[in-house]
């Protein structure tokens, strides 16, 4: 057994016994690396993915063509790093949608939009569909680019609430590379979607923009 394969087998024996307890973020990333690559040390590849851009989290927020400038790393393994950020969005849609999650802290709340947009580098608009129970119905995206210059936003949010039968609705969008408060812009349109969403009884808890580790809640200042 070669020094490299007994350094795997440990990562996998550590993992089984504790999970990701006492992993440094960089061994839980080799640890990922060990099924993309099947042989050799990718310890080395670990730590220059995190040096690259910073930390875990933005290793596997960053696209498929940053991957692939990172010495060590090809398309196969740019695309199942990518796959596996996608993987854990489509898992807590699927799971607050299939179990008919009910939203009832803010913290969850953020963890989902996180999950679902917060990695992404252009701005998309993201709406959650409630029943009466505040019962998630549905999670959707709406559309890419920004959303103040999207006028068709109002109509195609109605449009979406009527087939998913909400009764009410939580927006969300994101800023990449901004800060977590919303534009005049940004009030407008909210302005207006609420406005559109009353004419048939439909509802918006909230509107949340999300900002690296910050996040904004309309709720929660008042504008809602």
């Amino acid at each position: 057994m070669t020094d490299a394969t007994g350094h795997r087998e440990r990562l996998r024996e550590r993992f089984e016994k504790n999970g990701f307890n006492g992993f440094h973020d960089y061994e839980v990333l080799e640890f990922l690396l060990t099924f993309i690559f099947r042989q050799g040390d990718v310890k080395p590849l670990a730590k220059e993915l995190i040096r690259t851009f910073g930390s875990f989290s933005e290793v596997l927020d960053a696209s498929i063509e940053e991957l692939e400038g990172v010495k060590g790393m090809g398309k196969t393994s740019a695309l199942s790093l990518t796959a596996l950020r996608q993987a854990m969005a489509f898992y807590f849609q699927n799971n607050i949608t299939s179990d008919k999650e009910q939203i009832t802290k803010m913290s969850s709340l953020v963890e989902i939009l996180r999950a679902s947009i917060g990695h992404r580098h252009n701005e998309v608009l993201f709406a959650i569909f409630l029943n009466p129970k505040n019962e998630v119905l549905a999670t959707k995206e709406l559309g890419e680019g920004t959303v103040s210059q999207a006028t068709a936003f109002p109509r195609k949010i109605v449009e979406e609430a009527l087939k998913q039968k909400a009764t009410s609705i939580i927006l969300a969008h994101n800023h990449p590379g901004g800060v977590a408060e919303p534009s005049e812009n940004d009030l407008s349109i909210t302005t207006e979607i609420q406005k559109a969403l009353a004419l048939v009884e439909i509802s918006l808890q909230d509107h949340i923009i999300l900002a690296d580790n910050e996040y904004y809640s309309f709720k929660r200042y008042g504008l809602i």
